[in-house]
């Protein structure tokens, strides 16, 4: 029996893939379809989704060291669950006091059984005043809760051994019928293959805490990302945000997002900073999938290695049955570009107080008389904007996008039929931005027709934010590219934010309340 014992604990500890001293790790993140399970109670919903679950546990390469599911895909409200303490070294897996149907406990097993971490986003409930609420001396009243409870959108880490290791309550909600923390959190955890994780959720991946600022303030180089994301066009795109955001912080991101096409949800990869993509798609049907990639850790010796892109990509006709939301683009100082067949060069500035952006194009047109085509249009914002009059944020935009006609009203917006008549020789986007210390974010924001973001060696981008007169942000094109929807400086001013969100029974934005309504999620 002794003999047994050993050759089973011999042999789960082999399928450990990376060590602290690998330059790689092998890491997975699942994009889950919610939107079939409309007719079925939450408690069926939950049964669902978690065998599912299990299976792609199940399937998953043996090798791998982490597996990230995105946010909003398991449990509702209806069946959430109570969470212990990441310091109370609880494993559910083990634990008697919890059911053998407990989705933490089942999560448990199979992270053990595996031997991999595994990371999964769920609706957690806590006794109003929970110890993070006593911690940060919250003064709200509990008496304002449904039943005594407090429910958050939550993370949750397990180790290769079950254990619970780290947890993160969303921060920044949007539009979900639950509790907000009362300060944002800036969590991490430590993994057994040298590499240190920080985590959030969806929306919070806007703002500075506590996205930002794990990378910027703590120094983090790999970061887990589950969500929910509704995607716009033309900068707001869910894997165009992934790449882009990964790329200006240069650092690992695992993505992991819902899928629902139908209502502009879809988007998950995985990605090497300034690298660009290890795996991405953008999936016009319902699916589920699993995307796997062996990681280079952030590390002097990894510098020099480009990486593979395996990103999927999907023809413009199969892209229709995604649905994509437009930004609020009517506020914005648009500018149309000639149309005009041959060579045309032009160079624009546009201001606006402080704010500048020198644009220089070169591009030629065939056939603009005879085949139906986008146009395209100077793109120019620095201000505010809400997210469905929930969440007002600052925005910089400075860009090249397209326009299905020559009219405001249609940019932001797709028509597959278009063909692509303009070919690209230059663009070259030169933004003067003002200082604001730790108060910015900017990132480069391009698109295709495919919907994804162009690689990055078909540009090159640059920020100088060493100046005392501001910052300088230069992004260039610098090959030839002829089906583009997006190409320009895509930013956050954290200077002056408001959240109007209370912080229990949030407001509501009401598209995505209806959607969730539909779908039986509330």
């Amino acid at each position: 029996m002794i003999i047994k014992l050993l050759l089973l604990t011999l042999a789960h500890a082999s399928l450990q893939a990376s060590a602290p001293s690998s330059p790689t790790y092998e890491a997975g993140v699942v994009e889950f379809n919610y939107g079939s399970l409309v007719n079925m109670t939450s408690q069926q919903m939950l049964n669902v989704n978690l065998q599912q679950y299990i299976e792609f546990m199940n399937a998953a390469p043996s090798s791998l060291d982490i597996i990230v599911f995105p946010e909003g895909t398991l449990n509702t409200i209806l069946t959430a669950t109570e969470i212990p303490e990441s310091d109370d070294d609880i494993t559910p897996c083990n634990n008697p006091n919890y059911a053998d149907n407990n989705l933490l406990k089942i999560i448990s097993c199979s992270a053990h059984e595996h031997n991999r971490y595994v990371v999964i986003n769920v609706i957690t409930k806590a006794k109003c005043p929970d110890t993070e609420m006593i911690f940060n001396d919250d003064p709200r009243n509990c008496s304002d809760t449904r039943d005594g409870f407090s429910y958050y959108n939550t993370n949750i880490v397990f180790n290769r051994d079950g254990d619970i290791i780290s947890s993160y309550r969303k921060y920044h909600l949007f539009g979900e019928r639950l509790d907000k923390p009362y300060k944002p959190a800036l969590v991490t955890f430590d993994t057994d293959f040298g590499v240190t994780f920080g985590h959030f959720i969806c929306f919070d991946m806007h703002f500075r805490y506590p996205a930002v600022e794990l990378v910027r303030g703590h120094k983090v180089t790999d970061i887990i990302f589950t969500s929910k994301w509704f995607s716009e066009l033309p900068f707001l795109t869910a894997v165009q945000v992934q790449q882009y955001w990964a790329h200006s912080l240069d650092v690992n991101l695992l993505a992991a997002g819902a899928n629902f096409p139908r209502v502009a949800s879809t988007g998950s990869g995985i990605y090497g900073g300034n690298k660009g993509p290890y795996i991405a798609e953008m999936s016009p049907i319902n699916q589920s999938k699993l995307y796997t990639a062996k990681i280079y850790k952030k590390i002097p010796q990894n510098e020099a290695i480009k990486i593979e892109h395996k990103v999927t990509r999907h023809t413009k006709d199969e892209m229709k049955s995604l649905d994509i939301w437009r930004d609020q683009l009517d506020v914005y100082d648009i500018q149309f570009l000639n149309d005009t067949d041959g060579l045309n060069i032009m160079t624009r500035n546009v201001c606006n107080h402080t704010v500048c952006c020198n644009i220089k194009v070169n591009y030629t047109i065939k056939n603009s008389t005879t085949k139906p085509h986008y146009q395209y249009a100077i793109a120019f914002y620095f201000g505010n904007r809400t997210f469905s009059g929930v969440v007002e944020t600052g925005i910089a935009a400075c860009a090249i996008i397209a326009c299905p006609q020559r009219d405001i009203v249609s940019c932001g917006t797709r028509d597959e039929s278009l063909e692509n008549i303009y070919e690209w020789n230059l663009i070259e986007i030169n933004g003067e931005f003002p200082m604001r210390y730790d108060q910015y974010f900017y990132m480069p924001s391009t698109l295709d027709d495919n919907i994804l973001p162009l690689v990055p060696e078909l540009f090159d981008y640059n920020v100088d934010s060493g100046r005392k007169d501001g910052i300088n942000v230069v992004m260039k094109l610098n090959k030839h590219v002829d089906n583009l929807l997006t190409f320009g400086i895509w930013g956050r001013d954290f200077s002056d934010e408001s959240d109007k969100a209370s912080g229990s029974a949030c407001g509501l934005v009401l598209v995505v309340v209806c959607v969730m309504l539909l779908l039986g999620f509330l």
